[in-house]
């Protein structure tokens, strides 16, 4: 008896360590997927990286919700900008080695750019909902590599 393709395992998924879920309001949306994003999921793996996950209102083409993972040292470069980004309201862009992502201010919110560049995803988030992602990414990079106490 042979397995189908779905039902086999996704390969060099372990189980993440924490989950830190982030509701989002129905003003975020990714793109050029075309799709609303009702919540962001970031997944902590021990020692050393961060993955962000989509939750879709609608996915009927069953895309994958991985949007990017991030080595620990990006992860916490890219919560030190985006808090900074939110705080001065000026954009920013995170440019490392596997890494390349950018945070632009927008009259309603923020826009985040990030994959290749020929075909870059952009999630659009709005001013109501920046602070708990900025929260949820600095808890999970807390997570994964505590800064120990002066």
């Amino acid at each position: 008896m042979s397995e189908t393709r779905a039902s086999l395992p996704r390969p060099n998924l372990a189980a993440p360590d924490a989950v830190i879920r982030v509701d989002l309001d129905d003003r975020a949306y990714l793109f050029p997927a075309g799709r609303q994003v009702t919540q962001l999921q970031f997944m902590a793996y021990k020692p050393h990286m961060i993955r962000v996950e989509a939750v879709y209102a609608f996915n009927e083409s069953r895309a994958n919700p991985e949007l990017f993972a991030l080595p620990i040292e990006d992860a916490r470069d890219l919560s030190r900008k985006l808090v900074d980004t939110v705080y001065r309201a000026q954009s920013s862009q995170i440019v490392s080695r596997e890494t390349s992502l950018s945070v632009t201010v927008v009259a309603n919110g923020y826009v985040l750019e990030f994959g290749a560049r020929e075909n870059p995803s952009v999630l659009m988030l709005s001013t109501g909902c920046i602070w708990r992602v900025c929260n949820g990414l600095t808890r999970a990079v807390d997570m994964i590599s505590p800064i120990a106490a002066h």
